[in-house]
């Protein structure tokens, strides 16, 4: 008996099966019952649900529809292999074999065009699966016409366009079967399926007691007549989710009758309409795919059951399922104002929609509005809300970084569905990137990556520590990409050593035998911080750089499948020392080999295989492989938007329905004729797509939740939503409207929330505004009347005896105070060493790192040795190369030279004294070095700034205060700076005043940031106090374009995050210390001669 049942609730059908496997059980206990179903996680709920009413779900199978169809053919027909020679796989090696002969013809003249400068066959490959699936397609969905192929007939009429397909496929077919494989093919199975049955010729034994198919959107024509045939030897249930009560399979969506009149003339005074239906616009418009199938199951004749139960009106959502059950579009009787739409109540949040900025931000909106949800509604479970999109692997680090890092009191279960085990595994995502080296630029992010998967790690004996420990000698070595000169000449880049792994790796193995040295050893520049025990890292640093050279050559060779599966074994022996968990990944890296092995035996193909066919070929079985799926575990369920995921649930989230994202629109091929001669029923992604829509938003039993991206995180400009979405709005504003509505706005502004850029903005904690969030750590920040100033330190440390100081003391004191006060008081280290790799050879040289070389030049050609360091320079790496290289470095050169001149005059002997002052019972004492005839000289390869000159201020005071009667001076880019000298009793009172400031700078942070300071009296010297304020304001605050600024010192910034911060203390220590510095500070401009003053 074939019979088919029509409900529009998944629960009722499921209540159906239920009572029909409980009432009729199968007579053989141990005959295993057998329900049909579309995917895993409609099996896993039934189970569940089975198990519920039953109290057990046992000797069950839940086959899927292809996999039980051929093993229903093989149970029926003679001679079907267990893999068919025709599936997509064998025809591609088949393929593979034969085309490159059948090029010359002309009938095969665009693929020969296309398939020219084919290196390793790649493009081959890719055509091929191309031509396989298109192919595999025709079996399912035009088996008539593989019919009418193999009996010599092209259809010309059809094939016109593409006349070598027929060609090709009679090639395959000959190729197969003179292989001595079976002729069987999905496109002859069905018919002989059919036919056997009638006859009867089959052990009726092999075939199930009775056959459930649940809930299934839609099967091809074939399938269902095979399944029709089933039904006369077994009882075979077709239980069909159906939207609607009513006949809907004549209903056109609005859009097409607008195209056929536009396209058709018609009677007079007739149109479109006239011949078509419309019904409901949201079914006319999403429901093809069902409409199309309902065709199909009608035209067989077989009896029918309708389970229908009306959804109700109590809300917007529920109305909206009812009004699509009945086939009703009430807009279609008149232009309706408000007073005839259906009135909802003010409080209804069925229907919601949300806009966001970007899709870490949809996630966190969701995570807030479920949280709202799961507190009003106490009988609803994490298990009752399913969140749906496109992609769950987009959304996933969104996911995992909002609902897994949330507090306890507001955490929520959740899982993660419909993963690949390569977006889910690091190791297989490093192992592929290890297969890519040939073409790749080996760049040191890319590297790293690698190189940090815990496997890699164990294998090269090391741990995080020294994981750090090499990325900071990469950096140091100047390391960016390439393996070595000749790897880049292989991928058709200049050919040089600079900034390669070859480089860098020379540069720390000289430094280490060499140790710390001023010489180029043949050329290198030795990198001289590794030392001891840190040897073993260097040296496992090395063998893994010799795994990527190894996989950059060894996979370049065409080779055989088995010489490929010992190639792969031994990356693999050498990149990892896996556990247990990472040998199961393993494992799934030799099936895969191993199933590429088996389909090149099947096809006897034994040509060899470029490295590029069988990476992708990783790539795609690596990335088809599904992880553990975590669907229906009692949380939060996160999946892909896919069929049969119409499972009911109390919440549906959908995320991620933005234009142009959803629906899917994928093109089809240029040479698909299925696409140039459509038919009811052919599978469209598109289509399939606004199915699943239709079918997400009749699961939802309370609220269907929809989010999108509706303004861009750049500028703000709006987004337009998916289409679908904008439909199901429009039908809505057309149809309903809340209490006291003046119109479609207010009713627009009930259903879509806008929401703010950043989760913090004010909006979700004001009491007059609609939204709301559950993350109570933004609100101090935001509720200004209730922020309390609150200073770092409300009161100074307990001074402690001060009987002696260093110098040295004294000058990191004055530079910057607060970093002294963390430093030497409060024993706190801020570390701000992070490393940015960088994956590019220098193009043009960074601020810092000019500076720093210009500091090296400088005191080179001070001592008149500029060429030996500057060949040190280079052979380090960090000078770019090329044109830009001899620009730069020449503009360097030159001006170190220039500045070198003006200092070495005053430079005329070199010594240092060392002072001991006793200045209000505290002993100061040091050493002052750099002392020359006239006077105290200091330099440095920058303009002077606040802090150079404090510096040397004190220096001075101590130098004037040990009896010495010297200037002393500075030279910076911007001239030179310099003291006249000072009487001995006048430089004893600055010092004084000075060693007051570092007894209470021990005690408490000074707001007295050098930089700002210096600025601040200098210039309200030479410009005023109003203007001298607004230059230190600007010194000290950060500028958006530059990032400079003194606040952004990470101590300073802790205590004085703006320079309002510093409050008025700040004007009296500035004045009190830097007032008098900026008095008698003299300078020149350095534009003259060496002497100038």
């Amino acid at each position: 008996m074939f019979q088919i049942y029509h409900s529009n609730k998944l629960d009722l059908q499921k209540d159906l099966l239920v009572e029909m496997i409980s009432r009729h059980p199968i007579e053989d206990p141990f005959q295993a019952e057998t329900i049909l179903v579309q995917s895993p996680g409609m099996a896993q709920w039934l189970k569940l649900e089975l198990a519920d009413k039953l109290q057990i779900a046992a000797n069950i199978d839940f086959p899927l529809p292809a996999s039980f169809l051929w093993s229903s053919f093989t149970a029926v027909l003679k001679d079907v292999p267990a893999r068919s020679a025709f599936n997509k796989e064998a025809l591609t090696w088949g393929l593979m074999e034969l085309l490159p002969q059948q090029l010359s013809k002309p009938e095969f003249a665009p693929l020969q065009r296309y398939l020219e400068e084919d290196q390793g066959q790649f493009k081959l490959y890719q055509l091929c699966g191309k031509v396989a699936d298109i192919f595999d397609q025709y079996l399912v969905y035009r088996p008539e016409w593989i019919a009418a192929w193999e009996t010599g007939d092209d259809l010309s009429d059809i094939t016109a366009a593409q006349p070598w397909q027929p060609i090709l496929w009679r090639l395959l077919q000959q190729h197969i079967l003179g292989l001595g494989l079976s002729h069987w093919h999905r496109g002859n199975m069905f018919s002989g399926y059919v036919e056997a049955l009638n006859r009867g010729d089959y052990d009726s034994a092999a075939l199930p007691a009775r056959l459930f198919v649940f809930g299934i959107s839609a099967l091809p024509q074939n399938f269902v007549e095979a399944l029709q045939a089933l039904g006369q030897k077994i009882d075979v249930f077709l239980l069909v989710t159906n939207p609607c009560r009513y006949f809907w399979g004549d209903i056109v969506d609005p859009k097409y009758l607008a195209r056929l009149n536009q396209r058709w003339l018609a009677k007079p005074g007739m149109t479109a309409e006239n011949y078509y239906s419309q019904g409901n616009p949201i079914l006319a418009s999403m429901g093809k795919l069902g409409r199309d199938y309902l065709y199909q199951i009608q035209d067989l004749g077989a009896p029918e059951v309708e389970l229908f139960e009306d959804f109700g009106r109590r809300t917007l959502l529920s109305s909206v399922q009812q009004d699509i059950l009945q086939l009703e579009d009430p807009s279609a009787r008149a232009a309706l104002d408000n007073e005839q739409k259906q009135l909802l109540l003010a409080d209804d949040r069925s229907l919601q929609l949300h806009s966001a900025h970007s899709p870490l931000r949809e996630v966190e909106v969701l995570f807030d509005q479920l949280l709202s949800m799961l507190d009003e509604q106490s009988e609803l479970s994490p298990r009752d809300i399913i969140v749906m999109m496109p992609d769950v692997a987009a959304y996933a680090p969104y996911i995992e970084a909002v609902f897994g890092n949330a507090p306890f009191q507001r955490y929520i279960p959740f899982s993660i569905s419909d993963r690949t085990l390569q977006q889910e595994s690091p190791l297989l995502q490093s192992f592929l990137r290890l297969l890519g080296m040939p073409e790749s630029r080996v760049t040191v992010s890319e590297v790293l990556e690698i190189l940090e998967v815990p496997a890699v790690l164990r294998k090269f004996s090391l741990d995080a520590q020294r994981f750090e420990r090499i990325c900071h000698w990469i950096e140091a070595c100047q390391i960016r990409w390439g393996i070595d000169a000749a790897q880049r000449e292989n991928q058709g880049l200049p050919a040089f050593e600079q900034n390669s792994w070859r480089f860098g790796l020379r540069r720390m193995l000289a430094g280490f035998a060499l140790g710390q040295t001023d010489e180029l050893w043949q050329g290198i520049d030795p990198y001289a911080e590794i030392e001891g025990l840190e040897a073993e890292d260097l040296g496992q640093l090395a063998e893994f750089v010799e795994l990527l050279e190894f996989c950059s050559d060894a996979l370049k060779q065409d080779q055989s499948v088995a010489d490929w599966f010992d190639v792969i074994n031994e990356i693999i022996q050498r990149a990892y020392q896996p556990d247990e968990q990472d040998e199961i990944l393993l494992m799934q890296i030799r099936q895969v080999l191993e199933k590429l092995q088996q389909q090149l035996s099947d096809s006897c193909y034994e040509e060899p295989l470029s490295w590029a066919i069988v990476r992708d070929y990783l790539t795609s079985e690596l990335g088809n492989s599904k992880s553990s799926q975590r669907f229906m575990m009692g949380a939060v369920n996160f999946c892909t938007l896919m069929p049969m995921r119409s499972i009911p649930f109390q919440v549906v989230c959908l995320l991620g329905m933005n234009d142009g994202v959803y629906p899917r629109a994928i093109p089809p091929m240029g040479f698909d004729l299925m696409a140039d001669f459509p038919r009811r029923g052919d599978r469209s992604r598109r289509d399939d797509d606004r199915y699943l829509f239709l079918e997400a938003l009749l699961s939802a039993r309370q609220t269907l939740y929809i989010s999108y991206i509706g303004r861009s995180v750049q500028d703000n400009s709006p987004k337009v939503p998916s289409v679908l979405i904008s439909e199901l709005l429009e039908y809505c504003q057309q149809n309903y409207c809340f209490e006291s509505d003046a119109d479609t706005e207010v009713f627009l502004n009930k259903i879509l929330v806008q929401h703010p850029l950043q989760p913090f903005n004010e909006q979700y904690f004001r009491s007059d505004s609609p939204l709301f969030s559950y993350a109570s750590e933004w609100l101090p920040l935001l509720k200004d009347e209730e922020k309390v100033e609150q200073s770092f330190i409300t009161t100074p440390l307990a001074a402690e005896p001060l009987e002696e100081l260093e110098l040295s003391e004294l000058l990191a004191f004055a530079r910057n105070p607060v970093k002294y006060f963390f430093q030497r008081r409060l024993k706190v280290f801020f570390n701000d060493a992070t490393i940015e790799q960088q994956d590019e050879e220098p193009f043009q040289l960074d601020g810092l790192t000019a500076y720093q070389l210009k500091q090296q030049l400088l005191d080179a050609a001070i001592k008149e040795d500029l060429d030996h360091c500057f060949n040190r320079i280079e052979a380090s790496g960090l000078l770019p190369v090329g044109i830009a290289a001899q620009l730069q470095t020449r503009k360097l050169r030159f001006d170190c030279q220039d500045m070198a001149e003006k200092i070495r005059p005053h430079l005329d002997q070199t010594d240092r004294a060392e002072c001991q002052l006793v200045i209000a019972g505290i002993k100061l004492s040091g050493w002052l070095t750099g002392l020359h005839s006239s006077g105290l000289v200091r330099y440095r390869a920058a303009n002077a700034k606040g802090r150079d000159i404090i510096h040397l201020w004190l220096e001075h005071l101590v130098l004037c205060a040990s009896g010495q009667s010297l200037q002393s001076c500075f030279f910076g880019l911007n001239g030179r700076h310099w003291f006249e000298a000072l009487d001995q009793g006048r430089a004893m009172d600055y010092l004084q005043e000075w060693l007051n400031a570092y007894r209470q700078g021990y005690c408490e942070p000074l707001p007295l940031p050098a930089d700002t300071a210096w600025v601040l009296e200098s210039k309200t010297i030479e410009k005023g106090e109003e203007r001298g304020m607004a230059e230190a304001v600007k010194c000290f605050n950060i500028d958006a374009f530059t990032s400079m600024g003194e606040s952004r010192d990470l101590y300073i910034s802790r205590v004085y995050p703006e320079f309002s911060a510093l409050g008025p203390r700040f004007n009296a220590l500035s004045e009190l210390l830097y007032q008098p510095v900026a008095e008698l500070l003299l300078q020149s401009d350095g534009k003259g001669e060496a002497g100038d003053e």
